[in-house]
């Protein structure tokens, strides 16, 4: 008498194993674009807060800043610019483009795990500092992460 075992259909499992990662790496990408809005909201609120306590008033998140933001630290996320403010003058035409006349500074970092912890080293830096407590009305804030999950932060002020 024959006894049969059950042959593993690798060719299912296989179909399974890719289905599931690319289902789980999809709900990764999705849920990073959910928590980088929460996280520009975090940076506003630290920022506000910092500004408040030196009796400045708070500013104003802008949608059309936050995208020209989020671009730029998804650029230097993605190795499509390198850290820093290259680009800045091209930023500046296209915000001048809705805000005539105005004035325009920006804050970028790299590493800081959260929003707490970006507006602290920003705090501690003049020129970042200055611009935190600077005479401006709204801002524009955007985040990225790069492969290895480091966060890119760009915080543009705008007068």
């Amino acid at each position: 008498m024959e006894t049969h075992r059950p042959v593993l259909n690798t060719s299912l499992f296989l179909r399974y194993f890719i289905l599931s990662t690319i289902i789980v790496g999809l709900l990764i990408f999705l849920a990073s674009f959910s928590n980088a809005g929460n996280l520009d909201k975090e940076v506003l609120k630290y920022a506000n807060e910092f500004r408040r306590s030196r009796k400045l008033p708070a500013l104003i998140m802008q949608d059309d800043l936050n995208t020209i933001a989020r671009k730029h630290s998804e650029d230097m996320a993605r190795g499509r610019k390198s850290f820093g403010h290259g680009g800045f003058e091209k930023r500046s035409v296209q915000i001048r483009k809705d805000y005539p006349m105005c004035t325009i500074a920006e804050n970028v970092a790299y590493g800081s795990p959260d929003a707490e912890d970006v507006i602290s080293q920003w705090k501690k830096s003049s020129g970042h500092r200055q611009n935190l407590l600077g005479d401006y009305k709204y801002t524009g804030i955007g985040t990225a992460r790069d492969r290895k999950g480091i966060l890119y932060y760009t915080q543009i002020f705008v007068k």
